[in-house]
């Protein structure tokens, strides 16, 4: 039996600051915040591991916001939670939207790096 693939789009809202280009539903400066949604994305995650089942992840994107936002920690967490909860044997692109570079540290692409990341998507 062929296993079906799928892609994953994992939305962070969070931002350092809000672009004045953007669109999307992001939210400066909320860091307490955070936790609270990181609880209401695992137990997304979890109504969905049960509905995916056979379902191998073709590709993951992580957008947002600024996912790069995050500390190294909550990247390293949220990394792992998907990696626990879907099937990424299969995973051919895995990217991070890092919107704006001065987000990024060595620390966090060490993480990314670790975490299987494939693409990290830089703004210029």
């Amino acid at each position: 039996m062929d296993s079906k693939r799928l892609g994953i789009y994992i939305h962070i809202p969070f931002c350092a600051g809000k672009c004045a280009y953007c669109d999307f539903a992001s939210y400066p400066g909320r860091e307490a915040d955070w936790d609270r949604y990181f609880e209401a994305l695992w137990a997304e995650m979890n109504g969905w591991r049960e509905a995916l089942t056979g379902y191998e992840v073709a590709t993951a994107f992580f957008g947002g916001g600024t996912p790069t936002s995050l500390s190294a920690a909550q990247l390293d967490r949220l990394c792992g939670a998907l990696a626990e909860r879907f099937d990424l044997r299969a995973l051919r692109e895995y990217t991070v939207e890092a919107g704006r570079p001065d987000t990024i540290t060595a620390e966090k692409l060490a993480v990314l790096k670790a975490r299987g990341v494939t693409r990290v998507s830089v703004n210029p």
